[in-house]
C-alpha cells in the first residue's frame, strides 16, 4: 500500500533554547530524532508523495543534522515532495538543516514539471514571548531564496493554543480540545487508483521518538499519551487499518 500525504510534520528535536510563557508543548525533554527512526519510518512505509513537508522543535537547528539526514533518505528513495514549510527561532545556525533545505529546493525544482524557483519557506518566530533573532544568523539565512523576512507582530490570546505553559500561565482564551488527537479516522482515507491501492493521509506528526500522532498543536505529554503507534513498531497501513493501539486499550 503507498502512502500519500497532504500534510506531514516531523518534528526533529524536543530540545530548545527558549522557555517562552506561551509555549503550547511545555518543558523542553532531552529527546531526538535519530537515523534509527527515520530509517524505520522511511523503509516500513512505501510513501509515494508528500504535498507539503513541515520541520518543528522544540527548536528544529538544535538538531539539524537529522534533517539533512531525513531529506537525503528522500532523495534516495525518489520521493516526490511538492513543498516544504517551518519556523525556528533564530538564535541559533545549524549549517546541516541548511545543507538539508538546500538538497530539497533543488530536489524538488529538479522533479517538478513548472520548475518552481521558491518550493518552500524558512520563518523566523518573532512576537512578544520569542527573543529577538540573532542578527547574525539573520543575515546569513537572509541570502536564501526560501527565507521569508522577518514580521515580528503582538500574538492575540485567540489565537494562543491553551497547551502547555499556555494554559499553565493562563494566556489562552481557547479551551482545550482533544478531538484533534482522538477522531482519527478523520484525517485518511483509501483509495484505488490505476490498480494500486492508496493511504491518503491528511495531517500525521512524527515526533522525535518516533510516536506517530494525529495532531501538532498540543503538549508533548498529551501529544505522547495519545499517540497512535510508533514508526519503530508499526508502518502506517498497521496503524490505521488495524486500529491505533490506544483505542484496542480503552
Amino acid at each position: 500500500m503507498k502512502v500519500y500525504y497532504h500534510r506531514l510534520q516531523v518534528e526533529l528535536t524536543r530540545r530548545c533554547n527558549q522557555s517562552c510563557a506561551h509555549c503550547c508543548r511545555g518543558d523542553a525533554q532531552d529527546i531526538d530524532l535519530t537515523k534509527e527512526i527515520i530509517d524505520a519510518f522511511i523503509e516500513k512505509n512505501d510513501i509515494y508523495y508528500i504535498s507539503t513537508l513541515l520541520f518543528s522543535g522544540g527548536e528544529p537547528t538544535l538538531n539539524g543534522e537529522m534533517l539533512e539526514y531525513f531529506v537525503d533518505k528522500i532523495i534516495e528513495k525518489d520521493i516526490d515532495v511538492y513543498s516544504f514549510m517551518f519556523g525556528i527561532n533564530g538564535l541559533s545556525y545549524s549549517q546541516a538543516l541548511v545543507d538539508g533545505l538546500n538538497k530539497l529546493r533543488d530536489y524538488i525544482i529538479l522533479k517538478s514539471d513548472s520548475k518552481r524557483y521558491c518550493p518552500g519557506i524558512l520563518m523566523i518566530s518573532q512576537d512578544q514571548f520569542h527573543k529577538d533573532a540573532d542578527p547574525q544568523v539573520v543575515e546569513k539565512l537572509s541570502q536564501l531564496s526560501y527565507f521569508s523576512p522577518i514580521d515580528k507582530h503582538i500574538m492575540k490570546e485567540e489565537n494562543i493554543l491553551p497547551y502547555g505553559r499556555a494554559l499553565e500561565n493562563g494566556l489562552s482564551r481557547q479551551d482545550p480540545d482533544l478531538s484533534e488527537l482522538i477522531d482519527y479516522e478523520k484525517k485518511y482515507k483509501i483509495k484505488e487508483y490505476e490498480g494500486d491501492t492508496y493511504l491518503v493521509i491528511d495531517y500525521q506528526y512524527i515526533a522525535a521518538n518516533g510516536n506517530v500522532i494525529n495532531g501538532g498543536c498540543q503538549s508533548y505529554d498529551l501529544m505522547d499519551q495519545y499517540a497512535l503507534g510508533n514508526v519503530k513498531k508499526q508502518s502506517m497501513e498497521e496503524i490505521y487499518l488495524k486500529g491505533p493501539q490506544k483505542r484496542r486499550c480503552i
